[in-house]
Protein backbone atom coordinates (compact mmCIF):
# COMPACT_ATOMS: atom_id res chain seq x y z
CA UNK A 1 0.00 0.00 0.00
CA UNK A 2 1.15 3.52 -0.78
CA UNK A 3 2.61 4.89 2.47
CA UNK A 4 0.64 8.10 2.00
CA UNK A 5 -2.60 6.12 2.16
CA UNK A 6 -1.87 4.28 5.41
CA UNK A 7 -4.40 5.38 8.06
CA UNK A 8 -2.79 7.41 10.89
CA UNK A 9 -3.37 4.73 13.56
CA UNK A 10 -2.80 1.70 11.35
CA UNK A 11 -1.38 -1.17 13.42
CA UNK A 12 -2.66 0.19 16.76
CA UNK A 13 -4.83 -2.26 18.71
CA UNK A 14 -7.37 -0.76 21.13
CA UNK A 15 -9.35 -2.80 23.67
CA UNK A 16 -12.58 -0.92 24.28
CA UNK A 17 -14.19 -2.06 27.54
CA UNK A 18 -16.48 0.99 27.66
CA UNK A 19 -20.23 1.43 27.42
CA UNK A 20 -22.81 4.19 26.94
CA UNK A 21 -21.28 7.29 25.27
CA UNK A 22 -17.93 8.72 26.39
CA UNK A 23 -15.78 5.62 25.93
CA UNK A 24 -17.50 4.23 22.82
CA UNK A 25 -17.31 7.61 21.08
CA UNK A 26 -13.57 7.81 21.75
CA UNK A 27 -13.14 4.25 20.50
CA UNK A 28 -15.07 5.02 17.33
CA UNK A 29 -12.87 8.02 16.56
CA UNK A 30 -9.81 5.80 16.97
CA UNK A 31 -11.36 3.23 14.62
CA UNK A 32 -12.01 5.99 12.08
CA UNK A 33 -8.28 6.79 12.26
CA UNK A 34 -7.40 3.20 11.33
CA UNK A 35 -6.92 1.57 14.72
CA UNK A 36 -8.14 -1.99 15.26
CA UNK A 37 -10.73 -1.41 17.97
CA UNK A 38 -11.97 -4.50 19.77
CA UNK A 39 -15.00 -4.19 22.02
CA UNK A 40 -14.53 -6.44 25.06
CA UNK A 41 -18.09 -7.20 26.11
CA UNK A 42 -20.00 -9.33 28.61
CA UNK A 43 -22.20 -12.16 27.43
CA UNK A 44 -25.02 -10.65 25.37
CA UNK A 45 -23.10 -7.45 24.68
CA UNK A 46 -22.66 -4.13 26.43
CA UNK A 47 -25.71 -2.42 27.85
CA UNK A 48 -26.25 0.15 25.11
CA UNK A 49 -26.95 -2.56 22.50
CA UNK A 50 -30.50 -2.70 23.88
CA UNK A 51 -31.15 0.99 24.56
CA UNK A 52 -33.77 3.00 22.63
CA UNK A 53 -34.50 4.36 20.14
CA UNK A 54 -34.81 1.12 18.17
CA UNK A 55 -34.71 0.83 14.38
CA UNK A 56 -35.55 -2.19 12.26
CA UNK A 57 -33.60 -3.50 9.28
CA UNK A 58 -35.19 -4.82 6.09
CA UNK A 59 -35.92 -8.19 7.71
CA UNK A 60 -37.62 -6.67 10.75
CA UNK A 61 -34.69 -7.25 13.14
CA UNK A 62 -34.28 -4.70 15.94
CA UNK A 63 -31.13 -2.58 16.27
CA UNK A 64 -30.35 0.10 18.84
CA UNK A 65 -29.56 3.43 17.21
CA UNK A 66 -28.03 4.42 20.57
CA UNK A 67 -25.44 1.69 19.99
CA UNK A 68 -25.02 2.12 16.24
CA UNK A 69 -24.17 5.80 16.42
CA UNK A 70 -21.06 5.16 18.54
CA UNK A 71 -19.71 1.77 17.54
CA UNK A 72 -19.05 1.59 13.82
CA UNK A 73 -15.92 -0.19 12.66
CA UNK A 74 -15.27 -2.18 15.85
CA UNK A 75 -14.71 -5.89 16.34
CA UNK A 76 -16.25 -7.72 19.31
CA UNK A 77 -15.04 -10.41 21.70
CA UNK A 78 -16.94 -11.73 24.69
CA UNK A 79 -14.67 -11.95 27.74
CA UNK A 80 -15.62 -11.36 31.36
CA UNK A 81 -12.88 -9.62 33.41
CA UNK A 82 -14.38 -11.19 36.55
CA UNK A 83 -14.11 -14.76 35.25
CA UNK A 84 -11.16 -16.95 36.26
CA UNK A 85 -11.86 -19.08 33.17
CA UNK A 86 -11.49 -16.09 30.88
CA UNK A 87 -8.45 -14.60 32.66
CA UNK A 88 -5.69 -16.30 30.59
CA UNK A 89 -7.30 -15.20 27.34
CA UNK A 90 -7.88 -11.69 28.67
CA UNK A 91 -4.26 -11.32 29.79
CA UNK A 92 -2.93 -12.46 26.42
CA UNK A 93 -5.31 -10.06 24.68
CA UNK A 94 -4.07 -7.19 26.87
CA UNK A 95 -0.48 -8.20 26.14
CA UNK A 96 -1.21 -7.85 22.41
CA UNK A 97 -2.80 -4.40 22.73
CA UNK A 98 -1.52 -0.85 22.54
CA UNK A 99 -4.44 0.78 24.36
CA UNK A 100 -7.02 -0.21 26.98
CA UNK A 101 -9.99 2.17 27.10
CA UNK A 102 -12.66 2.03 29.81
CA UNK A 103 -15.21 4.33 31.44
CA UNK A 104 -16.19 2.44 34.60
CA UNK A 105 -16.27 4.19 37.96
CA UNK A 106 -12.93 4.40 39.80
CA UNK A 107 -12.00 1.13 41.48
CA UNK A 108 -13.85 -1.21 39.12
CA UNK A 109 -10.80 -2.44 37.23
CA UNK A 110 -8.82 -2.66 40.48
CA UNK A 111 -11.57 -4.85 41.93
CA UNK A 112 -11.19 -7.16 38.93
CA UNK A 113 -7.43 -7.38 39.44
CA UNK A 114 -6.74 -5.14 36.43
CA UNK A 115 -5.51 -1.92 37.99
CA UNK A 116 -2.76 0.16 36.45
CA UNK A 117 0.05 -1.73 38.17
CA UNK A 118 -1.26 -5.09 36.98
CA UNK A 119 -1.80 -3.80 33.45
CA UNK A 120 1.80 -2.53 33.42
CA UNK A 121 3.00 -5.96 34.53
CA UNK A 122 1.10 -7.63 31.70
CA UNK A 123 2.12 -5.07 29.09
CA UNK A 124 4.62 -2.29 29.98
CA UNK A 125 3.99 -0.58 26.61
CA UNK A 126 0.24 -0.26 27.22
CA UNK A 127 -1.65 3.03 27.30
CA UNK A 128 -4.42 2.79 29.90
CA UNK A 129 -7.11 5.43 29.23
CA UNK A 130 -9.99 5.99 31.63
CA UNK A 131 -12.98 8.33 31.41
CA UNK A 132 -14.87 8.99 34.64
CA UNK A 133 -17.03 11.74 36.05
CA UNK A 134 -14.41 13.29 38.34
CA UNK A 135 -11.14 11.50 37.65
CA UNK A 136 -9.11 8.85 39.47
CA UNK A 137 -7.00 11.13 41.69
CA UNK A 138 -8.23 11.66 45.29
CA UNK A 139 -11.06 14.21 45.51
CA UNK A 140 -14.37 14.75 47.32
CA UNK A 141 -16.36 13.78 44.23
CA UNK A 142 -14.09 11.02 42.93
CA UNK A 143 -16.54 8.18 43.55
CA UNK A 144 -19.72 9.97 42.53
CA UNK A 145 -21.61 8.44 39.59
CA UNK A 146 -21.84 10.80 36.65
CA UNK A 147 -23.61 11.24 33.36
CA UNK A 148 -23.04 14.16 31.01
CA UNK A 149 -25.55 16.50 32.69
CA UNK A 150 -23.86 15.98 36.08
CA UNK A 151 -20.53 17.14 34.65
CA UNK A 152 -22.14 20.05 32.82
CA UNK A 153 -23.94 21.23 35.96
CA UNK A 154 -20.86 20.98 38.19
CA UNK A 155 -18.73 22.82 35.61
CA UNK A 156 -21.23 25.68 35.28
CA UNK A 157 -22.09 25.29 31.62
CA UNK A 158 -25.86 25.06 32.12
CA UNK A 159 -27.32 28.46 31.28
CA UNK A 160 -29.92 30.42 33.21
CA UNK A 161 -33.03 32.13 32.04
CA UNK A 162 -32.47 35.90 31.74
CA UNK A 163 -35.35 36.67 34.08
CA UNK A 164 -33.92 34.78 37.03
CA UNK A 165 -31.69 32.05 38.37
CA UNK A 166 -33.77 29.12 37.16
CA UNK A 167 -31.52 26.75 35.18
CA UNK A 168 -32.21 26.55 31.48
CA UNK A 169 -33.16 23.21 30.01
CA UNK A 170 -30.27 20.97 29.02
CA UNK A 171 -29.21 21.11 25.39
CA UNK A 172 -30.08 17.42 25.02
CA UNK A 173 -26.69 16.65 23.47
CA UNK A 174 -24.15 14.76 25.60
CA UNK A 175 -21.46 17.45 25.62
CA UNK A 176 -20.17 16.21 28.97
CA UNK A 177 -19.51 12.86 27.31
CA UNK A 178 -18.28 13.97 23.90
CA UNK A 179 -15.83 16.58 25.21
CA UNK A 180 -14.29 13.94 27.47
CA UNK A 181 -14.08 11.59 24.49
CA UNK A 182 -12.15 14.14 22.46
CA UNK A 183 -9.70 14.74 25.29
CA UNK A 184 -9.29 10.98 25.75
CA UNK A 185 -8.36 10.57 22.08
CA UNK A 186 -5.85 13.41 22.40
CA UNK A 187 -4.36 11.84 25.51
CA UNK A 188 -4.13 8.42 23.89
CA UNK A 189 -2.34 9.77 20.82
CA UNK A 190 0.03 11.79 23.03
CA UNK A 191 0.79 8.66 25.04
CA UNK A 192 1.51 6.64 21.90
CA UNK A 193 3.84 9.37 20.66
CA UNK A 194 5.72 9.41 23.95
CA UNK A 195 5.97 5.61 23.90
CA UNK A 196 7.81 5.87 20.59
CA UNK A 197 10.56 7.67 22.54
CA UNK A 198 10.46 5.99 25.96
CA UNK A 199 9.23 2.51 25.04
CA UNK A 200 6.73 2.57 27.90
CA UNK A 201 3.02 3.21 28.13
CA UNK A 202 1.17 5.83 30.18
CA UNK A 203 -2.00 6.24 32.16
CA UNK A 204 -4.48 8.73 30.68
CA UNK A 205 -6.94 9.96 33.34
CA UNK A 206 -9.83 11.94 31.79
CA UNK A 207 -12.65 13.40 33.88
CA UNK A 208 -15.90 14.63 32.36
CA UNK A 209 -15.94 17.47 34.90
CA UNK A 210 -12.41 18.53 33.93
CA UNK A 211 -13.35 18.52 30.25
CA UNK A 212 -16.40 20.69 30.78
CA UNK A 213 -14.52 23.06 33.10
CA UNK A 214 -11.94 23.47 30.34
CA UNK A 215 -14.74 24.21 27.86
CA UNK A 216 -16.10 26.86 30.26
CA UNK A 217 -12.80 28.75 30.36
CA UNK A 218 -14.45 32.01 29.26
CA UNK A 219 -16.69 32.17 32.32
CA UNK A 220 -13.80 31.39 34.65
CA UNK A 221 -11.53 34.05 33.15
CA UNK A 222 -14.26 36.72 33.17
CA UNK A 223 -15.17 35.97 36.78
CA UNK A 224 -11.65 35.77 38.17
CA UNK A 225 -10.10 38.50 36.04
CA UNK A 226 -12.84 41.12 35.74
CA UNK A 227 -15.40 40.07 38.37
CA UNK A 228 -18.04 39.60 35.66
CA UNK A 229 -20.44 36.66 35.84
CA UNK A 230 -21.11 35.58 32.28
CA UNK A 231 -24.81 34.95 31.73
CA UNK A 232 -24.88 31.83 29.61
CA UNK A 233 -27.89 31.80 27.31
CA UNK A 234 -28.51 35.54 27.55
CA UNK A 235 -30.59 37.02 24.74
CA UNK A 236 -28.08 39.89 24.33
CA UNK A 237 -24.33 39.36 24.42
CA UNK A 238 -22.68 41.67 26.99
CA UNK A 239 -20.20 43.10 24.46
CA UNK A 240 -21.56 42.38 20.96
CA UNK A 241 -24.88 42.88 19.20
CA UNK A 242 -26.72 41.61 17.27
CA UNK A 243 -25.29 38.30 18.48
CA UNK A 244 -27.56 35.31 19.00
CA UNK A 245 -30.67 33.67 17.57
CA UNK A 246 -33.33 35.71 15.83
CA UNK A 247 -36.70 34.84 14.29
CA UNK A 248 -37.21 35.39 10.58
CA UNK A 249 -40.28 34.93 8.36
CA UNK A 250 -40.26 31.13 8.33
CA UNK A 251 -37.82 30.10 11.04
CA UNK A 252 -34.79 31.08 13.04
CA UNK A 253 -31.21 31.98 12.23
CA UNK A 254 -28.11 32.95 14.15
CA UNK A 255 -26.36 36.25 13.52
CA UNK A 256 -22.95 37.05 15.02
CA UNK A 257 -21.97 40.68 14.61
CA UNK A 258 -18.73 40.65 16.59
CA UNK A 259 -16.83 43.44 14.81
CA UNK A 260 -17.57 46.97 13.73
CA UNK A 261 -16.92 45.99 10.12
CA UNK A 262 -19.51 43.22 10.35
CA UNK A 263 -21.96 45.77 11.77
CA UNK A 264 -21.48 48.00 8.73
CA UNK A 265 -22.12 45.04 6.40
CA UNK A 266 -25.16 43.95 8.42
CA UNK A 267 -26.74 47.38 8.09
CA UNK A 268 -26.05 47.42 4.35
CA UNK A 269 -27.58 43.98 3.75
CA UNK A 270 -30.64 44.71 5.89
CA UNK A 271 -31.14 48.17 4.38
CA UNK A 272 -30.83 49.80 7.81
CA UNK A 273 -28.60 52.74 6.96
CA UNK A 274 -30.14 54.76 9.80
CA UNK A 275 -28.62 52.33 12.29
CA UNK A 276 -25.17 52.65 10.77
CA UNK A 277 -25.49 56.43 11.01
CA UNK A 278 -26.28 56.27 14.73
CA UNK A 279 -22.96 56.96 16.47
CA UNK A 280 -24.14 55.25 19.64
CA UNK A 281 -24.00 51.96 17.76
CA UNK A 282 -20.48 52.20 16.35
CA UNK A 283 -19.01 49.93 19.05
CA UNK A 284 -19.97 46.47 20.24
CA UNK A 285 -20.66 47.64 23.79
CA UNK A 286 -22.77 50.49 22.45
CA UNK A 287 -24.82 48.11 20.33
CA UNK A 288 -25.29 45.77 23.28
CA UNK A 289 -26.39 48.66 25.51
CA UNK A 290 -28.90 50.06 23.02
CA UNK A 291 -29.99 46.82 21.34
CA UNK A 292 -33.53 46.63 22.74
CA UNK A 293 -34.39 50.30 22.41
CA UNK A 294 -32.78 51.05 19.01
CA UNK A 295 -31.82 47.93 17.02
CA UNK A 296 -34.42 45.30 17.86
CA UNK A 297 -37.48 46.83 16.19
CA UNK A 298 -36.10 47.67 12.70
CA UNK A 299 -34.07 44.48 12.67
CA UNK A 300 -37.16 42.41 13.51
CA UNK A 301 -39.13 44.13 10.75
CA UNK A 302 -36.49 43.17 8.16
CA UNK A 303 -36.33 39.58 9.38
CA UNK A 304 -40.13 39.25 9.48
CA UNK A 305 -40.21 39.89 5.73
CA UNK A 306 -37.23 37.63 4.92
CA UNK A 307 -36.95 33.80 4.98
CA UNK A 308 -34.37 32.59 7.47
CA UNK A 309 -32.15 30.84 4.94
CA UNK A 310 -32.26 33.83 2.61
CA UNK A 311 -31.30 36.24 5.39
CA UNK A 312 -28.47 33.97 6.53
CA UNK A 313 -27.15 33.56 2.98
CA UNK A 314 -27.25 37.27 2.26
CA UNK A 315 -25.40 38.07 5.48
CA UNK A 316 -22.83 35.29 5.13
CA UNK A 317 -22.10 36.22 1.51
CA UNK A 318 -21.45 39.78 2.72
CA UNK A 319 -18.99 38.59 5.36
CA UNK A 320 -21.32 38.61 8.39
CA UNK A 321 -21.21 35.30 10.31
CA UNK A 322 -24.72 33.85 10.05
CA UNK A 323 -26.48 30.54 9.43
CA UNK A 324 -30.00 29.14 9.45
CA UNK A 325 -31.01 27.23 12.58
CA UNK A 326 -31.46 23.67 11.33
CA UNK A 327 -33.43 20.89 12.95
CA UNK A 328 -32.66 17.14 12.76
CA UNK A 329 -34.84 16.59 9.65
CA UNK A 330 -32.77 19.28 7.91
CA UNK A 331 -29.46 17.73 8.92
CA UNK A 332 -29.83 14.23 7.48
CA UNK A 333 -29.54 15.51 3.92
CA UNK A 334 -27.71 18.76 4.60
CA UNK A 335 -25.70 19.72 1.51
CA UNK A 336 -22.75 20.99 3.54
CA UNK A 337 -22.62 17.82 5.61
CA UNK A 338 -22.75 15.60 2.53
CA UNK A 339 -20.14 17.65 0.70
CA UNK A 340 -17.72 17.37 3.64
CA UNK A 341 -18.50 13.64 4.09
CA UNK A 342 -19.80 14.43 7.56
CA UNK A 343 -23.02 12.54 6.83
CA UNK A 344 -22.33 8.95 5.87
CA UNK A 345 -24.66 6.02 5.21
CA UNK A 346 -23.94 2.66 6.83
CA UNK A 347 -25.59 -0.74 6.21
CA UNK A 348 -27.35 -2.26 9.22
CA UNK A 349 -28.27 -5.92 9.57
CA UNK A 350 -30.31 -7.39 6.74
CA UNK A 351 -31.09 -4.59 4.29
CA UNK A 352 -31.17 -1.74 6.80
CA UNK A 353 -29.30 1.55 6.66
CA UNK A 354 -28.53 4.43 9.00
CA UNK A 355 -27.03 7.86 8.40
CA UNK A 356 -24.38 8.78 10.96
CA UNK A 357 -22.31 11.84 11.71
CA UNK A 358 -18.81 11.41 10.33
CA UNK A 359 -15.39 12.11 11.80
CA UNK A 360 -14.49 15.82 11.62
CA UNK A 361 -10.73 15.18 11.58
CA UNK A 362 -9.47 15.40 7.99
CA UNK A 363 -5.91 14.33 7.28
CA UNK A 364 -5.06 14.45 3.60
CA UNK A 365 -4.48 12.26 1.72
CA UNK A 366 -6.84 9.88 3.44
CA UNK A 367 -8.15 6.40 2.90
CA UNK A 368 -11.59 5.24 4.10
CA UNK A 369 -12.14 8.23 6.43
CA UNK A 370 -14.98 6.55 8.33
CA UNK A 371 -14.91 3.05 9.76
CA UNK A 372 -17.65 0.75 8.51
CA UNK A 373 -19.69 -2.13 9.85
CA UNK A 374 -21.30 -3.10 13.15
CA UNK A 375 -20.34 -6.23 15.03
CA UNK A 376 -22.62 -8.59 16.94
CA UNK A 377 -21.64 -9.56 20.50
CA UNK A 378 -18.67 -11.92 20.38
CA UNK A 379 -18.58 -12.00 16.58
CA UNK A 380 -14.76 -11.97 16.49
CA UNK A 381 -13.99 -13.99 19.64
CA UNK A 382 -12.84 -17.12 17.84
CA UNK A 383 -10.91 -15.16 15.21
CA UNK A 384 -8.95 -13.00 17.64
CA UNK A 385 -8.35 -15.58 20.37
CA UNK A 386 -7.40 -18.11 17.72
CA UNK A 387 -4.60 -15.72 16.70
CA UNK A 388 -3.49 -15.34 20.31
CA UNK A 389 -3.53 -19.08 21.06
CA UNK A 390 -2.20 -20.74 17.92
CA UNK A 391 -0.77 -23.61 19.97
CA UNK A 392 -4.24 -24.34 21.44
CA UNK A 393 -2.57 -24.94 24.79
CA UNK A 394 -5.42 -23.13 26.49
CA UNK A 395 -8.97 -23.81 25.41
CA UNK A 396 -10.89 -20.81 24.17
CA UNK A 397 -13.50 -19.47 26.61
CA UNK A 398 -17.09 -20.28 25.83
CA UNK A 399 -19.25 -17.41 24.51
Amino acid sequence: MDSELIPPLDGVRVLDFSRYVSGPYAGMLLADAGAEVIKVEPEGGEVSRSLPPIMQDGAGNDHSTYFLRLNRGKKSVVLDPRSAEHRPALERLIASADVVLENFRPGAFEAWGLGWEELQRINPRLTYATITGFGHSPSRSRDWPAFNLVAEAMAGVVGRFPEGDQPAKAAGLPFGDSMASLHAVNGIVMSLLRRATTGRGSRVDIAMYDSMLSANEWSIACQSGAGIEVELGATVHPWFAPYGFFEARDGWLCICVATDGAWKQFCAVAGLDQLWSDMRLRTGTGRAEHFHEVIASPMSAWLAATPARTAATLLADAGVPAAPLQRPPDLVDDEQGRTREMLTDHPVGDGGSITLAGNPVRIEPRLAPHAQGFSTPGQHTDEILGELFPEHAISLPSH
